[in-house]
């Protein structure tokens, strides 16, 4: 008689399903406005120099910015349209705000309020700091992101269960371009704004922590040399300090994934996170490490099967093939065919696939 396997997901309803899309676009569009909004930030005004008036144009709260020339019918013109289209776009970015506040309710009655709150607020303010593509969301929460580019929900709390968020610093980007705010304040300030007691820990400058014992840890890849100079801070001095760990080069190689999550409080997060073949076979490769701590391997395990068996049913376009997994050394790679095989194996169960049926139609 098969041993009957327990269930590791169930998909979302066709309701459930709308109501995500929905927040999803809704997301998308107050994202543009807000976007459109801060081009607008700081303001314009006449300042008198030398006994003439010019249009001056400040960028941000301390007055810096530049002349736009001395007043004529122009820069009157100028600056009458600056305060409308300001207007319009914080307008535009309140009204939608104030939707995604209705579609919160919706989608916790829903039951897709999924994302812890402070994983969920930390995804936000990485977007809002213009990080996205620069720090990516790795380890136990990225498996968020899979279930919601699958349409499903994992089971069982064990899986998803952390108290700790991993952060991928792509140390290849130059961070030159960030905007000063966010250069100035650095993650420390970012994750500050969502909890004030986040601190760095002394011993370990990699790693912020709160009164509640959550951590943030700011990883990067080993330099290839070791001694090849690459940014290990968002910000400046007091700032995290990524550590190195070999072998996350590769989650840089492939594609990354950006899903919009649903955190609890209901409200939309962009998370960025690595392509899940490259989580999985990157997990499973963990397992076998004889240096991996022995009580990690079991979960590292755990986690490769499932994003595996995801990827197989619900993103069939992403393939476990040589060709896409190029960018993985060979012994790696190799690793797709035990994922397949189990994956298989699923699937041949009394409960295909160790996925609950629905009414998704």
């Amino acid at each position: 008689m098969k041993e009957k396997r327990a269930e590791i997901c169930v998909e979302l309803s066709s309701e459930q399903l709308r109501t995500v899309i929905d927040s999803q676009q809704l997301f998308d569009a107050w994202a543009e406005a807000f976007e459109r909004a801060r081009n607008f930030r700081g303001g314009m005004h006449w300042k008198t120099a030398a006994g003439k008036q010019y249009l001056f144009r400040t960028r941000d709260r301390h007055g810096y910015g530049k002349s736009l020339g001395p007043r004529s019918a122009e820069t009157e013109k100028t600056l009458d349209h600056f305060h409308k289209n300001k207007a319009e776009a914080k307008g535009r970015e309140a009204a939608l705000r104030r939707r995604l506040a209705e579609q919160a309710r919706y989608c916790k009655a829903a039951r897709v309020a999924r994302v812890p709150r402070l994983s969920a607020a930390l995804g936000r303010e990485l977007w809002r700091a213009g990080l996205e593509d620069a720090v990516m969301i790795v380890g136990t929460n990225a498996l968020y992101a899979y279930e919601a580019a699958c349409g499903v929900q994992i089971l069982s709390a064990g899986r998803l269960e952390t108290q700790d968020i991993d952060l991928l610093l792509d140390s290849r980007r130059s961070l030159e371009l960030i905007v000063p705010e966010t250069r100035r304040g650095g993650l420390i300030g970012i994750l500050r704004k969502i909890d004030k007691s986040f601190t760095v820990m002394d011993k370990a400058n990699f790693r912020a922590v709160n009164d509640r014992g959550f951590m943030v840890d700011l990883i990067r890849p080993m330099p290839k040399p070791p001694w090849k100079k690459q940014p290990d801070m968002v910000g400046k001095k007091a700032d995290l300090k990524a550590a190195d760990v070999q072998h996350l080069d590769w989650y840089l190689s492939a594609p990354k994934l950006r899903q919009i999550v649903i955190g609890e409080d209901g409200f939309p997060a962009p998370f960025t996170v690595p392509d899940p073949r490259v989580f999985a076979l990157h997990k499973l490769w963990l397992s076998k490490q004889l240096g991996r701590d022995p009580l990690k391997k079991p979960k590292d395990r755990e986690q490769a099967f499932l994003v595996a068996a995801l990827v197989k049913r619900y993103l069939p376009q992403k393939k476990f093939s040589k060709p896409e997994l190029r960018m993985l050394p060979r012994e790696v790679a190799q690793l797709a065919d035990e994922l397949v095989d189990h994956a298989r194996a699923e699937a041949k169960s009394n409960i295909p696939s160790g996925f609950e049926p629905s009414d998704r139609r």
